[in-house]
């Protein structure tokens, strides 16, 4: 029989037990909670020609595109194809840290130089055509290579017929000839690359990143699947299919800055002014965004149109952050692409949120 001191002993180890059971088993939930509440970042990279001699904006070094690929495949990046993400958005079933990566236009260096690279390490890749440029010359693609890939883990998309810019009326054209003739660059582009290589054309990324309302319902009814930008900032899960946002990847980008990129995130906001993609007449618009309650009030904020820094006024009582140009010096007819960027102290990535608007 057990002693009192014995038994003073035996309670005291079980509660022991239950509390290391209990810390152990409390803490896994609260370690699952806080990544379960981590937001998933999904970059999409696009590039467009590739070169083994000096980078330049457009044309990247071998080497270097090589290193980028590298530290995706040694950092725990999941790259996956355009349909996969597709798939895996509907299902609820992304990997870890999912990266997609895209190529436009059509360059020969994407067949001799980048796809030997994504072989290599087994990573899909969607190549979005213009199929004016097939064949044309020296350092285009042809079909049978685009078959080869097509066959080999490379997904084909449209970039239209010509890589003409789609919300600019040609000199002299009228509303329904402008009409017809992007209609046909849209949905023709689409016809060209299914027959070419027996599989459907489920994408399609703007030329020159440009669009308006009207163009991006006209690559719905061609019945895309999932419509690309260029609009500089990374996805979350709260993704819109028909807008699904790239950042290019330039050729003179260091190492260090293509991490940064991988690891920028969407800054929350709860609307913008003038809306995506919208066409206006008015040069004096006011350009805005309000930020919901989850951005960091302590951060520090940056706006650019273009690229190029403009003076902003920020509201904290209604987070609201907003540029309206000078009478003097009104916006240049032209399509911006809007970035506000957030910087936190004890966050060294930024935040950011983009969108386009033109000016006529």
């Amino acid at each position: 029989m057990f002693t009192t001191q014995n038994k003073k002993l035996s309670i005291m180890v079980k509660i022991m037990v239950f509390c290391l059971f209990s810390a152990f088993y409390y803490g896994i939930l609260y370690t699952n909670s806080k990544v379960c509440a981590q937001e998933t970042i999904i970059p999409i990279l696009t590039y467009h020609n590739f070169t083994n001699e000096e980078s330049s904006s457009y044309k990247i070094n071998i080497e270097k595109f090589t290193e980028q690929m590298e530290y995706l495949a040694t950092h725990g990046f999941s790259v996956i194809s355009s349909s996969q993400l597709l798939e895996n958005i509907s299902n609820n079933t992304l990997p870890l840290k999912p990266v997609v990566i895209t190529i436009d236009d059509g360059y020969k260096s994407t067949y001799t130089l980048a796809y030997p690279i994504l072989k290599k390490y087994h990573f899909p890749a969607t190549l979005f055509i213009y199929t004016d440029f097939i064949e044309k010359n020296s350092y285009s693609l042809t079909w049978q290579e685009i078959q080869e890939m097509a066959e080999n883990n490379i997904e084909i998309g449209s970039h239209t017929v010509s890589h003409c810019n789609l919300i600019k009326l040609n000199e002299k054209e009228t509303n329904e000839d402008y009409l017809n003739r992007i209609r046909r660059e849209i949905f023709l582009s689409k016809e060209i690359l299914e027959k070419e290589i027996g599989k459907e054309i489920q994408f399609f990324a703007y030329p020159y990143g440009t669009y308006s309302p009207l163009v991006k319902q006209l690559a719905i009814q061609a019945g895309y699947k999932g419509i690309f930008n260029v609009n500089s900032m990374n996805n979350n899960t709260d993704l819109e299919l028909f807008s699904l946002n790239r950042q290019i990847i330039f050729g003179q980008i260091s190492l260090d800055s293509f991490i940064n990129v991988l690891a920028q995130h969407p800054l929350p906001v709860s609307e913008i002014y003038p809306a995506d993609g919208s066409v206006s007449y008015n040069q004096l618009t006011e350009v805005s965004a309000v930020f919901e309650e989850s951005v960091d009030p302590n951060s520090v904020f940056t706006m650019k149109l273009g690229g190029a820094k403009v003076k902003f006024e920020y509201n904290p009582q209604n987070r609201k952050i907003s540029f309206t140009p000078n009478p003097l010096k009104p916006l240049i007819k032209r399509s911006y692409i809007v970035n506000i960027t957030t910087h936190n102290k004890q966050d060294a990535h930024a935040g950011k949120t983009s969108w386009l608007i033109t000016i006529k």
